[in-house]
C-alpha cells in the first residue's frame, strides 16, 4: 500500500458518512417521510443534499418540490434522532483507533460537520469519540454550506493550524470540494456515492476505509 512520508499538524474530519455510519440512515428517514406525504423521487433529492447544511437542504427541497421545507425536514430529523438516541447510528469501523493514533502522534483534531451542534456533540459523546476532538465546528456556526471552504477554514483557525500543513477527511462530493478549496491535504473515504473523475482529480488520495487512512499516514 502507498504510504505518506508527510507529518501533518492536524486532521479535520467530516462526521456524517465518514466517522458516523449515518448517510444510509438519513436516506431511509427521507424515504419514510416521502411515503407518508406522497413525495415522488425522494432519493435523488436526498442524495443531492449529502454534505450540505440544514439551510442549503431546505432551499434545495423547496426548489425541487415547491413546498415549505421545514416540516418535512423536521420529521426526518425526528426519526433520525430517535434512532441515534437508541445508539442505532454507530461509528464507522476503526474510527476510535484512528483518532487515538492521531492523538498519540501529537496531531490536533477537529470535526467540521454540516450537522447542527445540538446533534453533533451528543452523538460523539454517546459513542465515545468526543474526547478525541479538540474542536467541533458545526453547520449552525457557518454562513456558507459546503462546497464553500468556510467550515474547514474556521476549524483550522480554531485549532491554530495552517491548512497547507494539515489534512482533511471527507466522503461526500461537496465535502471534498470544500476541503480542497480550503488548502487542506484532502483524503476522500467514499461512503454511498463513489468517486467520479472530478473527485479523482480533486482528492489528493482516495482510500476505502479509515483503516487504510491510518496505514497511509504511518500511524501506530
Amino acid at each position: 500500500m502507498i504510504t505518506s512520508d508527510r507529518k501533518f499538524a492536524a486532521a479535520i474530519f467530516d462526521m456524517d458518512g465518514l466517522i458516523l455510519d449515518s448517510e444510509l440512515t438519513v436516506l431511509h428517514c427521507w424515504e419514510k417521510v416521502a411515503e407518508r406525504h406522497g413525495l415522488p423521487d425522494i432519493l435523488p433529492f436526498a442524495v443531492s443534499v449529502i454534505g450540505k447544511n440544514k439551510k442549503a437542504t431546505l432551499a434545495e427541497f423547496t426548489r425541487v418540490y415547491d413546498l415549505p421545507a421545514e416540516s418535512y425536514e423536521r420529521e426526518v430529523r425526528a426519526i433520525y434522532n430517535e434512532l441515534a438516541s437508541r445508539g442505532e447510528v454507530p461509528l464507522k469501523q476503526h474510527t476510535l483507533e484512528l483518532l487515538r493514533a492521531m492523538k498519540e502522534a501529537g496531531m490536533k483534531t477537529a470535526i467540521a460537520s454540516s450537522s447542527l451542534r445540538s446533534e453533533v456533540e451528543p452523538q460523539m459523546t454517546k459513542l465515545g469519540a468526543a474526547p478525541y476532538f479538540d474542536v467541533m465546528v458545526c453547520g449552525d456556526q457557518v454562513t456558507k454550506s459546503k462546497p464553500d471552504p468556510e467550515i474547514f477554514l474556521m476549524a483550522c483557525d480554531a485549532l491554530g493550524v495552517i491548512p497547507s500543513e494539515s489534512l482533511g477527511l471527507e466522503d461526500s462530493f461537496n465535502g471534498v470540494r470544500a476541503c480542497k478549496a480550503s488548502g487542506l491535504y484532502t483524503i476522500m473515504v467514499p461512503d454511498i456515492i463513489q468517486p467520479d473523475d472530478e473527485m479523482k482529480g480533486l482528492a489528493d488520495i482516495i482510500l476505502p476505509s479509515l483503516t487504510e487512512v491510518q496505514a497511509f499516514l504511518n500511524l501506530k
